[in-house]
């Protein structure tokens, strides 16, 4: 809709304030503006003018007479339908204290802006309006109310059916998992969404049969998935008053093996304020859950009690970070805070982060910068029935990084280091057709080290084996800060998979990838993709300046780097016995924090890793790019360190 066609109310006590809104206004096309110099004098236009309502209404905080806030109450009480955008020099957290009371006041808020406004920032919220048809309230009685014995038969008929909503590894963009919601099937009323049956249930203690309804058909579905070519794993929410039960554990085992499925493909969340109830029972269904191979989820992480003490005394494997939480988080910084706290203290915890409630690209790309693993929300899909899952799976194309975010990914200033004059050429061409155009180049370590007391690079394009340094001990003097370079610099490394030798050196300098001549474009633009996304998690300087980084075709390795961490071991054999409390792993169960304790060695006897050395995400992407030439793919995860 035209800027022309609106109608705005400026509500500013200042009148050279309220003047410049007014004229940029006027700039933008607007032709209807009228002015009150407080909340007061705004609500008299409102009751004045109601044959013509404002569209539009521009709103100060802090105003005599009647501020913003009462004048925004004021608003929700009566009913107005306009939309607002609020003005203040307030600090920005109070702001955000009161876009959740306009919310509650049902009040429709296109946005909050500092004063002085700009008129870029004043066009990009007026963008966001968007006349809505002023429909009644419906009546009362067009709201279903069912009773107990209604939604029990409905169980005993078997109308209830889980809903699946796709999770989506955030780093591959890949759809890995779903959780499942129970909807009713009414015959009469069409689809039921659970808030008319489920509380009801829980308080006349009656969910376990709804609960085991939808665990068994989660696990068909799964086990369907599976035969189908898609092995992902299915999350099932467990209510809080089944906890109870100390044969839950071993019911919920057997349903789920009955149909076909290995507990490990099976989550279970769990609220918060679940786990708390009843604590011994729970604790002892949950503990056994998770010895019987199910994966456990901490769901709605924030919004119960006694959180801290909740997830340091039951062993999940996942953490679900409440979209509450996640709804606008990249335009308030308090709610960042908390989910990037979330997501830090998940990954600490070795277990992996689920935001929930992703409903925008913006929410997809800021949370794969801050290190989630994984997303759930509108954004991807609503929930669906499993024929129209399954047609989502064969259809679904992996979700890329917005084009935003690969525009500056572009602006980064790049330094190619090649001495091979047709390679380095190469490299720089296919950079420039990748968007990447503040490039520098150089055909020598000696030479960047110059280079480096002039400018800072984003990205490093080094090759290993040069004539002079080579550039593994040109990666060594950067990572243990020996230049101006910044030592989290991400670093590609120009290599060929056949030396190991280099690999294993490269791996224990943490770059971010590895790059094999000759160069193909394609896998040019995935590392570099990659290389720029990937958390940097680097050890301190001096674990830097011991790596032997001289080519004398002996193995070289990464040494111990930590110690308080699960143990996790890759032996030769496939075969051996587990001890207690060890659980087999694969290279994508594999966590950061964990701590190997035993060697990784490639196929040709060369050691990759030492015993102790902690692992971070950029090690472990290292070894699944290297994954074709490891001695063995099995490893072995020491449970009992959990809590060390």
């Amino acid at each position: 809709m035209k800027v022309s066609e609106l109608n705005f109310l400026v509500v500013e006590d200042d009148e050279s304030q309220r003047g410049m809104i007014v004229k940029m206004l006027r700039a933008l096309g607007a032709t209807s503006v009228r002015e009150a110099g407080n909340g007061k004098q705004a609500l008299e236009v409102l009751h004045a003018g109601q044959g013509q309502p404002q569209d539009i209404i521009i709103c100060d905080m802090n105003m005599p007479e009647m501020d913003g806030m009462e004048f925004l109450r004021h608003l929700g009480q009566e009913k107005f339908t306009h939309s607002i955008i609020i003005l203040s020099a307030l600090d920005r957290a109070l702001l955000t204290s009161v876009e959740k009371m306009s919310e509650g006041y049902g009040i429709t808020l296109l946005g909050v802006a500092a004063k002085p406004i700009s008129r870029t920032q004043l066009e990009a919220l007026l963008a966001r309006y968007q006349r809505a048809e002023v429909k009644p309230p419906p009546p009362r009685a067009a709201v279903r109310v069912f009773s107990l014995e209604d939604i029990l038969h409905g169980i005993g008929a078997q109308q209830f059916e889980p809903f699946f909503q796709p999770k989506v590894d955030l780093k591959t963009g890949k759809v890995i998992g779903a959780e499942a919601l129970a909807r009713w099937r009414h015959p009469q009323h069409g689809l039921i969404a659970p808030y008319a049956f489920i509380a009801l249930l829980e308080r006349a203690d009656k969910m376990d049969e709804l609960t085991f309804m939808m665990l068994r058909r989660s696990a068909v579905a799964c086990r369907i998935l599976h035969e189908k070519g898609y092995p992902l794993t299915v999350s099932v929410n467990l209510s809080l008053t089944s906890l109870a039960d100390t044969t839950l554990a071993d019911r919920i085992t057997r349903v789920v093996r009955d149909a076909g499925v290995d507990p490990q493909y099976i989550v279970l969340e769990v609220t918060e304020s679940a786990a708390m109830t009843d604590v011994a029972p729970a604790l002892e269904n949950l503990a056994r859950l998770r010895m019987h191979g199910f994966g456990l989820s901490i769901d709605d992480y924030g919004t119960g009690y006694a959180s801290m003490q909740q997830i340091t005394r039951i062993a999940f494997s996942e953490l679900k970070i409440d979209q509450s939480f996640v709804k606008d988080f990249t335009d308030h910084p308090a709610m960042r805070i908390i989910v990037e706290s979330s997501i830090d203290m998940a990954r600490k915890l070795q277990v992996k982060s689920v935001a929930e409630g992703v409903e925008t690209q913006q929410d997809w790309d800021t949370l794969k910068s801050i290190g989630c693993d994984t997303a759930q929300g509108y954004f991807i899909a609503r929930p669906m029935d499993l024929v129209a899952f399954h047609d989502f799976l064969a259809g679904y194309r992996p979700i890329a990084t917005s084009p935003v975010s690969m525009q500056e990914w572009g602006k980064i200033h790049v330094l190619v280091i090649e001495d091979d004059e047709f390679t380095r050429k190469m490299i720089l061409r296919v950079l420039r057709e990748l968007g990447y155009t503040d490039l520098t180049d150089t055909d020598s370590a000696e030479a960047a080290l110059q280079l480096f007391e002039a400018d800072a690079f984003g990205l490093i394009i080094t090759d290993c084996q040069m004539g002079g340094m080579n550039g593994l001990e040109f990666v060594k003097l950067i990572r243990s800060g020996k230049t101006r370079a910044l030592p989290d610099t991400r670093i590609v490394m120009l290599t060929a998979f056949s030396k190991t030798e280099v690999l294993g050196v490269a791996l224990a300098l943490d770059v971010n990838g590895f790059l094999v001549k000759p160069i193909v474009p394609a896998e040019l633009e995935n590392k570099l993709t990659n290389a720029m996304s990937e958390r940097v998690h680097l050890r301190p300087p001096i674990a830097y300046a011991s790596i032997n980084t001289e080519l004398t075709g002996q193995p070289i390795t990464a040494q111990p780097a930590g110690r308080h961490a699960p143990s996790i071991t890759l032996d030769r054999s496939t075969t051996r016995p587990l001890n207690a409390h060890e659980r087999q792993l694969t290279l994508g169960e594999l966590r950061p924090g964990m701590t190997l304790a035993a060697d990784i060695r490639f196929s040709d006897g060369n050691k990759l890793l030492s015993s102790g050395y902690t692992l971070t995400e950029s090690s472990i992407n290292r070894l699944k790019d290297m994954e074709a030439l490891l001695q063995s793919k099995n490893m072995v995860v020491r449970e009992n360190v959990l809590q060390g």
